[in-house]
């Protein structure tokens, strides 16, 4: 898409779609490590504990905590909604500014998503390889060990067509002309789905923004639309379709800051959106389809919304310590922990069990090991994504940060 504004009024636009205040930023940070944290602790209870329905003992306490522990899928959405509206907001406020560049965003994004995805796609592929030739590891990487997370043969998805389909974002997307074969996550790597839907989102905003942009032809304009209109034929139905609570993060921008109401209005709102994202959790649980998905994306987006308010209190040193590094490697530890953790299932020969002291401390073990492990390749390399950056606009002619 070529450069192009939003609007007729640059000076007036340029000051549109502002990033979030600082300290909403840390709430929003502390929203993204807590997505990526529970997407990996629904993975960890799920690998070593029963089914609630399968365990001997029932109390509100345990049925609380399987709820709270089985819902990573709702919190890929939280994903998307906050992916919209960062991403959504940075393409706008380039347009605003009369800045936009296709190869500038490209560099960004890509960067973004490259040098985390590389590394764990080698480093998953390592794990797979030798945890399959572990001892007693043969029905955990078969997939009949009980995980509804690796229902799979882990050892047909470790091949070089996988690998490169998820090099280039193809999972979850039915090639044409292939008899509907859909390319599957690599290795024993399933939560790389949602990268392709990231990826294919961030390909289809700046075509939508540029169909809908009154500063362009009617020609430019219906082309960005059949663009639109080739997303939608190319990336299938289920893809599609999840596209629209990502783009509810883009409508958060166009709403009204919350951050000139009184204190006890923000309160009410914020308190009121986090009840209804709970509510959405719930239902996410009992119903899981689409139509939930979206209701969720709704209740996420009016959660960030509520959240541009929280401006006025002050907040303890720690807390932002923790949200701003929790977001900055959410990422990584989204993309690398599934393949150690069926690792270390094979390497100390956990099977799935009854609630028990042991098993509890062995799921507390998984946890700070994961985390470690992200940690640790968080330092080596999504750390130097800006550096990477910086890099390539250099290399680049016309590409600019």
């Amino acid at each position: 898409m070529a450069s192009s504004t939003v609007s007729t009024q640059p000076a007036k636009a340029s000051c549109a779609f502002q990033p979030p205040a600082p300290d909403a930023s840390v709430h929003l940070d502390a929203l993204r490590g807590l997505a990526a944290f529970f997407v990996m602790i629904s993975h960890c209870r799920e690998s070593l504990f029963l089914d609630y329905r399968q365990i001997t003992e029932h109390h509100w306490y345990t049925a609380l905590a399987f709820f709270v522990t089985n819902v990573g899928h709702g919190w890929v959405i939280v994903f998307f909604v906050m992916s919209g509206y960062l991403v959504g907001g940075s393409v706008l406020r380039a347009h605003a500014a009369q800045r936009w560049s296709w190869r500038s965003y490209l560099v960004a994004r890509l960067s973004r998503l490259y040098i985390v995805l590389i590394p764990a796609l080698l480093l998953g592929a390592c794990l797979d390889a030798w945890g399959m030739h572990l001892p007693g590891a043969a029905s955990l990487y078969a997939g009949t060990s009980g995980m509804h997370h690796l229902a799979y043969d882990v050892r047909a998805r470790c091949t070089l067509p996988v690998l490169c389909g998820n090099l280039f974002y193809l999972q979850s997307i039915i090639l044409p002309g292939t008899h509907r074969f859909v390319v599957p996550p690599f290795g024993s790597n399933g939560p790389l789905w949602s990268l392709s839907n990231e990826f294919w989102y961030y390909l289809l905003f700046p075509f939508l923004v540029a169909a809908c942009s009154r500063s362009k032809t009617w020609k430019a304009r219906l082309g960005n639309l059949a663009a639109v209109l080739a997303w939608v034929w190319l990336v299938g139905p289920m893809v599609a379709w999840l596209v629209l609570p990502w783009l509810m993060g883009v409508l958060i921008l166009f709403l009204p800051s919350t951050a000139s109401l009184v204190r006890w209005v923000r309160t009410a709102l914020l308190g009121s959106a986090i009840a209804l994202v709970a509510a959405c959790m719930v239902l996410e649980k009992l119903y899981a389809g689409y139509g939930v998905d979206l209701l969720l994306g709704l209740a996420v987006s009016a959660l960030v919304w509520s959240l541009q308010g929280c401006t006025a209190h002050a907040l303890p040193g720690w807390y932002r310590v923790v949200a701003h590094r929790a977001a900055r490697s959410s990422y990584t530890l989204y993309l690398v922990h599934m393949p150690m953790l069926v690792f270390l299932l094979a390497f100390f020969h956990l099977n799935r069990q009854q609630l028990q002291s042991s098993a509890l401390l062995a799921g507390l073990g998984l946890m700070v090991a994961l985390i470690v492990y992200a940690q640790i390749v968080y330092e080596g390399f999504e750390k130097h994504t800006d550096q990477l950056r910086r890099w390539l606009y250099r290399l680049l002619p016309g590409a600019t940060g």
